[in-house]
């Protein structure tokens, strides 16, 4: 797992500023811990927000489909440099890169993403998401 908030030699790779990563980082921290770096066409993307809407939680995860927006290019690349993943799509919890589709698949079966999401501070509404406490 990989941290997005220190974007170290960000600048000199993709052009961005470091406090402008830094401002965007705390902005999607303020609004869910849990950020979801998707493409709307891609059936892992579509896999893993049915997955993470299955426990209902509180704040729901913040959605950035990356085919749809004009710096989509841009995105990839930061998200490759700061999370060495390529792929989509990339579960950021409490701004570190939990994986894909797959990886939170394997963390869901083995349990271990209800505890991941609980120490982030998400609430998991059981009764919705028919997982146990």
């Amino acid at each position: 797992m990989v941290s997005v908030t220190d974007p170290g030699v960000l600048a000199n790779t993709v052009g961005v500023k470091t406090s402008e990563w830094k401002k965007l980082v705390r902005e999607m921290e303020k609004e869910s811990p849990v950020v979801v770096f998707s493409k709307v066409c891609l059936p892992y993307s579509r896999r893993a927000k049915e997955l993470l809407a299955s426990y209902a939680l509180h704040p729901p995860p913040r959605i950035i489909e990356v085919d749809i927006r004009d710096d989509s290019g841009l995105i990839k690349a930061l998200l490759q440099h700061l999370t060495h993943r390529a792929t989509f799509p990339n579960i950021l919890v409490d701004s570190v890169s939990i994986g894909g589709s797959d990886e939170l698949q394997a963390l869901h079966s083995s349990g271990q993403l209800r505890s991941i999401l609980e120490k982030a501070g998400v609430s998991i509404n059981t009764a919705a998401s028919g997982t146990q406490a």
